[in-house]
């Protein structure tokens, strides 16, 4: 996930979490860094037997890559969230930088409950500035 912003943090993206509540700018830096609760990050950390997905029994890594644009069984969601952003769903940088999207990438992010356990239901609403 590095191409997605040498520079990081961008001015862009210090706008996006500007606009986020706690619990939604912590997703997005660790979906940004990696270090997110998917296999590929907890068997690193020995907290996982496998790095594999084990959501759709593909034989490849469960990265953030594969979960947000590739994982077969996140499929309905990653319609949805197609059907709002249109071209630009399949884009990490638009995905995790823009305030266009953030609304959108929470909502497939509660939808796929993937990361449910650590960090319960992600608020879709921002905080009034």
């Amino acid at each position: 996930m590095s191409n997605i912003e040498p520079n990081f943090p961008s001015k862009s993206f210090v706008e996006l979490a500007g606009s986020l509540r706690k619990k939604q700018t912590g997703i997005y830096i660790q979906l940004r860094t990696g270090h997110i609760p998917l296999n590929r990050h907890l068997h690193r950390i020995k907290k996982s037997d496998t790095p594999l997905c084990l959501q759709c029994g593909e034989v490849t890594e469960e990265s953030v890559q594969h979960y947000l644009f590739r994982c077969p069984r996140y499929e309905r969601e990653r319609h949805v969230l197609h059907m709002a952003l249109g071209r630009k769903a399949t884009q990490a940088a638009y995905l995790l930088n823009n305030v266009n999207a953030r609304t959108h990438l929470l909502k497939y992010i509660n939808a796929t409950k993937r990361l449910r356990t650590p960090f319960g239901e992600v608020p879709t609403t921002l905080p009034v500035q």
